[in-house]
């Protein structure tokens, strides 16, 4: 069997967990929010005292006991002043733990996906995480904040309630209770059918589905312009919102009759207590007693259904809440590679040794593929889109694990690596850069945060972008997107090269690094590898063999698997694909336009 602190814990008891040291604060808050709901109620039992007084001295207004009636104001006034004290300092303590919870917890999630495994986002969509980052955050927020402590107080106000009406008739107080628990009975009989648990997660489900395609819509917004696709990608906009509408109404029609119900019974206490009222009256032993009781239960039984009603909305809820802690768990449970590891190569040569590797099942991404990178040369990756060149890159960074095979820097496996001195050891610029919203300084620092502005300098020098960024409004302080400045997608590249030189890495890939640069700027780009190249190891990817042609070596993917291995000139004889690519570069080298025609 598991010991108890084995077993993870779920939903409202996992976000407590979550919640660490805040914990007290809730707990001091939820106690505030009960001693605010004792105070709340004290007025009705006040009235109920003063009407008791008054009545027995109706013939004799003289003999009603004025110190009585003046201690029963006091009372009643102090009461409103310590609901409303507490209430306060309640909702304020709830308010700052909640924010604090949320902003660890954000945290942590931003964290967790920096470790993760890119797998995880393979089969994620931006939606599905931005909603568990940002909408189910907030929802949990707003638990933590207003309703936890509504929880409470719906509780220990019936409670309390019950407690004195017992105390004053408890015939009555059980024809009161009886609504009540049929209601309840009801609502848990609804709340713990197999489907309704499932119709929330298809909920979750289908507004992230939504969500991911309004973000995949606004992205594509500039293709979708010009392809005069607009409607066609509404119509998958709407297809989703339907579908998200369809289970929005499959749990309202679910939930349809026994919700009907519960609300039948649950406001229903003056319907029972006015028949139960008639059969008691002949046997009070005073009538003049017997009416302030009934004028209490009357008063304060009906009362009942706003506490209970909030704290079934509560219970409700808490289902959307739980389903939201259940996959911010997906996110912080998510395996990850090993972050420690002892080993430290002391040479930068890089080996693949029957490496093979598949994104899904059946598909074979990397097939037994063995090559070797020796230190201090410059290696170019070729082959025909879709190859495994890029897949190969990014398992050398352990963005993904093999699922054979071995890949070792100076003869260590990478495994052995610590995952924050791998990333020391290798530099890699992506097809795609991404420019935070940041200075261009603090844009080429994530290189190196501790360099200096010199080398920041020298970096940009060499990725050929100095210029570039002196003419930019405020320099090297330009915030990239603002400012009034727009980089092309070129002038992004570049930045990112230079982010590579100022990490000055062992180890560099290069994924089509050159793919936006114009003729003048890769001339330059190409000058500056070869110093940075000196010592290093250096794997290009590229598919402008030109760019590669006089590479140390050549290594030529196709379909997952190394078919060729040389210089250039050993490739042109030995390998026929290597042979096609390069006569379909020459060809697309020779194209020209003339006469409104395209010629080879």
């Amino acid at each position: 069997m598991q010991s108890k602190s084995s077993i993870e814990k779920q939903g409202l008891a996992r976000l407590f967990e979550l919640a660490g040291a805040k914990r007290k604060k809730l707990t001091l808050a939820c106690a505030l929010a009960v001693l605010s709901s004792a105070a709340r109620i004290v007025p009705f039992f006040t009235i109920y005292g003063v009407v008791r007084e008054l009545l027995a001295h109706y013939r004799a207004p003289e003999m009603v006991d004025q110190e009585r009636i003046l201690l029963l104001c006091g009372v009643t006034f102090g009461a409103a002043f310590v609901y409303g004290l507490c209430a306060f300092v309640s909702s304020a303590i709830s308010h700052t733990a909640a924010y604090e919870i949320i902003y660890d917890l954000r945290l942590q999630l931003m964290e967790k996906l920096s470790r993760v495994s890119s797998g995880f986002f393979t089969g994620t969509t931006q939606g599905a995480i931005k909603k568990i980052i940002s909408d189910d955050s907030n929802q949990i927020e707003a638990f933590l904040a207003h309703h936890l402590c509504d929880i409470a107080a719906a509780i220990a106000t019936p409670v309390f309630t019950l407690l004195y009406l017992f105390a004053m008739d408890w015939r009555l107080a059980l024809v009161t209770l009886l609504p009540l628990l049929i209601s309840l009975s009801l609502l848990s009989l609804c709340l713990k059918q197999p489907d309704k648990a499932a119709l929330q997660v298809e909920l979750h489900d289908a507004q992230e589905r939504m969500q991911g395609t309004v973000i995949e819509y606004i992205h594509g917004m500039s293709v979708v312009k010009v392809f005069n696709r607009s409607l066609s990608a509404f119509r998958r906009y709407e297809d989703d919102l339907n579908h998200f509408t369809d289970v929005v109404a499959r749990t309202a029609r679910a939930n349809a009759k026994p919700m009907g119900a519960y609300y039948a019974f649950f406001g229903a206490q003056l319907l029972f207590l006015l028949p139960a009222v008639l059969l008691l009256i002949p046997t009070a032993n005073s009538y003049l007693d017997f009416l302030p009781v009934i004028l209490l239960f009357f008063l304060v039984g009906s009362g009942l259904k706003e506490p209970m009603e909030n704290l079934m909305q509560m219970v409700i809820l808490s289902g959307r809440i739980v389903e939201g802690v259940n996959r911010i768990d997906n996110i912080l449970r998510q395996p990850e590679p090993e972050q420690h590891g002892t080993g430290d190569p002391s040479t930068y040569d890089v080996a693949f040794s029957d490496v093979a590797f598949s994104y899904t099942a059946g598909t074979m991404a990397v097939d037994g593929v063995s090559f070797h990178l020796a230190q201090g040369t410059v290696t170019g990756l070729v082959g025909p889109s879709g190859g495994g060149k890029s897949t190969l890159a990014q398992l050398l960074l352990r963005f993904y694990e093999p699922d054979a095979g071995t890949i070792r820097i100076g003869g260590v496996d990478i495994r052995e690596i610590a995952p924050a001195r791998l990333m020391d050891l290798v530099a890699y610029v992506f097809q795609d850069s991404v420019l935070f919203t940041d200075t261009i300084e603090n844009n080429i620092r994530m290189g190196n945060t501790e360099a200096t502005m010199a080398e920041v300098e020298e970096a940009a020098k060499n990725a050929g972008i100095h210029e570039v960024i002196q003419a930019l409004p405020h320099g090297y302080q330009t915030v990239v997107g603002r400012d009034n400045a727009t980089l092309s997608g070129g002038e992004k590249q570049r930045l990112a090269i230079a982010r590579v030189f100022l990490k000055d890495a062992p180890i560099i890939i290069l994924d089509e690094a050159t793919a936006y640069a114009d003729a003048e700027n890769e001339a330059k780009i190409q000058a500056a590898f070869a110093k940075l190249a000196q010592n290093k190891t250096v794997l290009m990817i590229a598919h402008r063999l030109k760019t590669v042609e006089r590479a140390d070596q050549l290594l030529v993917m196709d379909k997952g698997q190394l078919v060729g291995a040389g210089t250039h000139e050993a490739l042109m004889t030995q390998c026929e694909i290597y042979k096609h690519l390069v006569d379909a570069n020459l060809r697309r080298d020779r194209w020209r336009i003339q006469k409104g025609a395209v010629n080879l």
